[in-house]
């Protein structure tokens, strides 16, 4: 399961082991109680997303808001479709290199590796972008020196190592040259004016921690909008914008159509809003939902208008492909009826009873009565 913060791109993976809605709703609610709910969760419209196991989420957290995009159209929640190609690639190498088939155990290395590389982007990695500084790996994400890094052995080579890092010793040598008659005795209390700078060293510093992580998520947002402006330029230089009355033809998916059904439905657009988003209307009515540009092709002559075309009430896409149909819309209608011809004539017959006449492929090349 791929779990993605939209804003900083940061992604979470978790193996499953089958896609049950309880199993899915089971590490989205960790996750949660993990890193925190979304205002909004977007997923596909699988059924491990919309059952009930996991709308009753929004128990827990009454301000969540659950999404789904279009059916069978990954493009609504392409960030993470792109994501999940990603993750595959970056795991198939793992296990590649490692000599391991142990897939668990890689999506955690993938995990890390994804989150700590730099995204074009929002400019940064997910990992600054969420917690406000770059990923640590171990001493070497530290300012001290290699060559003291590489002879530490234990501890206390450490503690020592930073008691004497270089801004220490600047200090213990500008204490060292002052002369001894201006020094003062250390007192065992310190004053009150120390007391509070020291308390206040790390409010100062959450502050400090708290201003990075907004400023790199302003940097991220600032990066999302500048690639979506690059992105809608792109998409109107090669998509011409269409105008009401004009001819389209809307590609129909593979599940939609049978197999003698055309791949395309023409239809004429109804009108355009403000987002750019277009209303078609086909024979059948109008088609439900509104369609942006790219699902689309414009036609170069005008071979209907649209009169020709009932406005009278939405239609989705599949019922309006079988109204148009020849062959009953999706796949051929196939009955195996015996020898004899005449039960192709009652309901006991498929082919009748969906109101469609027989094919080559029933009945084989026994003579039938409701033949073709």
């Amino acid at each position: 399961m791929v779990y993605q913060d939209h804003l900083t791109k940061y992604c979470v993976l978790r193996p499953l082991t089958s896609k049950r809605a309880a199993e899915v709703a089971f590490q989205l609610m960790d996750i949660f109680l993990l890193l925190g709910a979304p205002q909004i969760v977007q997923s596909d419209n699988g059924s491990e997303f919309t059952a009930s196991v996991i709308t009753e989420l929004k128990l827990l957290w009454p301000d969540l808001l659950m999404v789904h995009g279009k059916p069978r159209h990954p493009q609504s929640q392409g960030s993470v479709e792109r994501l999940n190609c990603d993750v595959k690639d970056m795991l198939t190498a793992w296990l590649g290199d490692n000599n391991s088939t142990v897939m668990p155990m890689g999506l955690r290395f993938v995990q890390f590796q994804n989150n700590s590389s730099y995204h074009y982007g929002i400019k940064q990695s997910p990992y600054k972008a969420l917690f406000g500084t770059e990923v640590k790996v171990g001493l070497r994400s530290n300012t001290l020196p290699t060559e003291i890094i590489e002879r530490m052995v234990s501890e206390d080579d450490l503690i020592a190592a930073y008691a004497t890092s270089p801004e220490d010793q600047e200090t213990a040598e500008s204490e060292t040259s002052t002369p001894a008659e201006n020094q003062e005795v250390e007192t065992a209390t310190p004053p009150k004016d120390q007391e509070t700078a020291d308390t206040d060293v790390p409010d100062a510093q959450l502050r400090t921690i708290q201003h990075n992580i907004q400023v790199q998520r302003k940097r991220a947002a600032d990066g999302q909008l500048a690639q979506a402006e690059s992105m809608v330029k792109h998409s109107r230089l090669e998509h011409v914008p269409g105008n009401p009355s004009d001819n389209v033809t809307i590609p129909i998916p593979f599940v939609d159509r049978g197999k003698g059904d055309p791949r395309n439905i023409m239809g004429v657009i109804v009108d355009r809003d403000e987002n750019d988003l277009y209303r078609v209307a086909v024979r059948a009515r109008i088609l439900k939902g509104r369609y942006s540009r790219n699902q689309f092709n414009l036609c170069t002559q005008q071979l209907h208008s649209i009169e020709d075309m009932s406005r009278d009430g939405e239609v989705g896409l599949r019922q309006a492909v079988q109204s148009e149909s020849r062959c009953g819309g999706q796949g051929y209608a196939k009955c195996n009826c015996a020898a004899s011809g005449k039960q192709c004539r009652t309901n006991r017959c498929k082919c009748f009873k969906s109101g469609v006449k027989c094919n080559s492929r029933c009945h084989s090349s026994i003579t039938f009565a409701n033949k073709n």
